[in-house]
């Protein structure tokens, strides 16, 4: 392409000449990151930047929603608007060895496919997001979520380098989605951390982690400084008169290899072979090479090539049935164990975490491991100095897995669990496989119980995370969870980083929770053995805090599913002058709770106990207990010979198979669905 011809100063622009720049930074992106054949130079191309943007600056009227100028960030959202999937992003079924790529094999052969061809992709260790293209033109970037509804991150999408504004084609097609995952590359990641670690601030724990936070940013500055990537694994709807890409839509490498590039998108390598010997030969091959690979994978989507065959194959409520992610073996290695450092959970628990000398283990710098409990110490027969085997598991979780006695020095002494808590001093007591500290007044427990409080499995106080709290917990600006409700905005604004504007959010999304319903306030004030699903049980029976601070053992083990130890665990918390104390400074501080009130639909299902298991997509796990308790109905969290109906998700696990043994009628959602 020949330099355009345009003014030599953004003054002397017109709207043909704005056009033509825009076309031309569109041209060198292309030569850039498809081609991998650039015609100017990094210095060239800046120019050209920083001309459109002054030109933007003199025209705003003139702006478009493909301008490059868009990919620098800046833009501030004050929240996620949800996005509507169409269609729903489905999620894979896994494979964890090569006999679990078989039996998926020959699941397909015996449904009638005779020849399979198989299309082999990497399967990035990233976040799914969905883009969708109006005429041409990105309108909206989202996130996964639950499958149905995600989370619009269009202005974090839009600073992502090799993500089109507008796509490559002179005549787009009416609407197009683009799915794909956004991953940051290991030599990224590195020099991130290498800034962070120049600017002494915290160093990122993994990639995944690092780009799924730089996509929820508000501030899409943040997110462009994370140089993130994309790469697109499947094209979800295309709306096109013309009928374009008609043949190549047959085959899922003639996508990768025509499609996504016409369109202006990247891909990564694949590989296709004719039969599934020359898939176990590549698995072996990408075991062994993935480590030579320029981004975090954590294994191979194995696809039919031929697309017409996915609609005869179908889908379950989650996964196609034509495809499967095959994983790979967690990576490991040898490090030395430096130290056991113990943490004291939300609820007392107290947590042994080995620190390690760093060791990188596929790209990452694994320094820290849980070592779970007491137990788990006395099973690796830990010693001070061992040197011990480490894994990712899943490639994100460290784990230690085996001491090693022969490297071990002669006189090491044996790790030893603590017998008192290394915050308060107080001697810990035993329950079950865990010691916990049961002081309350407890510093690193009540801090880490504040964390929990304002999180979105307590009360979800947006804007306020976990970092604030610790700052507030340590200033003793706050001492325990009803102090939060009498935060003014100078017990903010001492904070360095703290802003007007941040102060006003913190303070609006406190007040947004003042009315709070029972249920919820149960689960977030963190009664041991009291969850979510124990936390609505119990507000079913009592309509505040003080009828169930009066309830007797016998009355609460009368509810169905709640049991002894809950029940024990229920009148010990209130029978605790801190925790009673705490709830009446909440009210004193303007905290009202509601009493929900679940209109009832019918007695279809009187009589009727329902257990839910797996990852639902059509409802949230609350949702479809509340659906059959408006029915008359009632949701249980275990499998029983008394348990009517189970309804089986994706991943389903024992109580799937204890359903199936008990000879419980087994639903999928789709069933339970049509039964509503």
């Amino acid at each position: 392409m020949a330099k355009t011809k345009k003014p030599a100063k953004a003054e002397s622009f017109k709207p043909g000449d704005y056009a033509q720049l825009i076309d031309e930074l569109y041209f060198h992106n292309r030569k850039y990151y498809l081609e991998d054949d650039p015609e100017i130079s990094d210095a060239e191309y800046d120019d050209l930047m920083r001309l459109l943007k002054a030109v933007e600056a003199l025209h705003p009227d003139w702006v478009r929603p493909d301008s490059p100028s868009l990919k620098v960030g800046g833009e501030v959202r004050e929240d996620f608007a949800e996005v509507k999937h169409d269609p729903p992003m489905m999620s894979l079924d896994n494979a964890m060895n090569v006999a679990e790529l078989r039996a998926f094999h020959d699941r397909l052969v015996k449904a009638g496919l005779k020849k399979p061809v198989y299309h082999i992709e990497p399967k990035f260790d990233g976040l799914a997001i969905d883009l969708v293209y109006e005429d041409g033109v990105l309108v909206v970037g989202s996130t996964r979520g639950d499958g149905e509804t995600g989370e619009d991150i269009t202005h974090n999408v839009r600073t992502v380098a090799n993500i089109p504004l507008r796509l490559m084609l002179e005549k787009p097609p009416k609407k197009l989605s683009v799915r794909g995952e956004v991953i940051i590359k290991l030599t990224d990641f590195q020099k991130l951390n290498e800034k962070q670690a120049k600017e002494g601030k915290k160093l990122f724990a993994n990639p995944r982690n690092t780009a799924a936070g730089a996509l929820r940013q508000q501030d899409s500055a943040e997110a462009k400084n994370k140089m993130l990537s994309f790469f697109p694994y499947t094209l979800a709807k295309l709306e096109d008169s013309k009928k374009r890409f008609a043949k190549e839509m047959r085959q899922q490498d003639t996508i990768w290899s025509s499609v996504f590039p016409a369109l202006g998108f990247q891909t990564s390598t694949y590989h296709r072979t004719t039969d599934i010997e020359g898939v176990e030969k590549y698995y072996e091959e990408m075991i062994t090479n993935r480590a030579n690979v320029e981004y975090d994978l954590d294994g191979l989507v194995i696809k039919l090539n031929d697309t017409t065959e996915w609609e005869n194959f179908g889908a379950t409520t989650k996964a196609p049935r034509w495809a499967i992610a095959l994983k790979f073996p967690a990576r490991s290695g040898i490090t030395k164990l430096e130290q056991v450092v113990y943490q004291v959970g939300r609820t007392g628990v107290v947590t042994p975490v080995a620190e390690l000398t760093p060791i990188n283990l596929g790209g990452v710098m694994v320094s820290r491991a849980s070592l779970h409990n007491a137990d788990e110490i006395e099973r690796l027969d830990l010693h001070e100095g061992d040197y011990v085997e480490v894994v990712r598991s899943g490639d994100v979780i460290p784990k230690v897995v085996s001491a090693k006695p022969e490297k071990r020095a002669k006189g090491a002494r044996k790790v030893k669990f603590l017998k008192k808590c290394p915050s308060c001093g107080n001697a810990l007591e035993r329950e079950d496989v865990f010691f916990r500290c049961v002081n309350s007044a407890c510093p690193e427990m009540n801090e880490a119980f504040l964390q929990f409080f304002v999180s979105k499995n307590g009360l979800d106080i947006e804007s306020l995370g976990s970092e604030w709290v610790a700052k507030l917990y340590q200033k003793k600006v706050i001492a325990d969870y009803a102090d939060l409700f009498a935060i003014k905005k100078d017990d903010l604004m001492q904070f360095e980083g703290m802003g007007e504007i941040l102060a006003a959010k913190i303070l609006q999304s406190i007040d947004a929770r003042r009315k709070v319903t029972f249920p919820r306030l149960l689960t977030a004030v963190g009664i041991p053995n009291v969850g979510e699903h124990v936390a609505s049980i119990l507000a079913e029976h009592f309509d505040s805090p003080e009828s169930l601070a009066k309830a007797s053992l016998e009355e609460l083990t009368n509810i169905h599913e709640i049991g002894p130890g809950t029940a024990a665990s229920v009148q010990a918390w209130f029978a605790d002058k801190t925790n009673s104390g705490r709830l009446k400074k909440l009210i004193k501080n303007g905290v009202e709770i509601l009493r929900e009130e679940r209109k009832r639909v019918s007695d279809a299902f009187a009589g009727k106990t329902f257990v839910f298991t797996g990852t639902l997509t059509r409802f949230s796990r609350d949702d479809a207990e509340a659906e059959v308790k408006a029915r008359g109905g009632r949701a249980s969290s275990s499998v029983s010979k008394k348990t009517d109906f189970v309804v089986v998700g994706s991943d389903a696990g024992s109580k799937a198979q204890k359903a199936s043994e008990l000879g419980v009628k087994i639903l999928s959602e789709a069933e339970f669905a049509a039964m509503l």
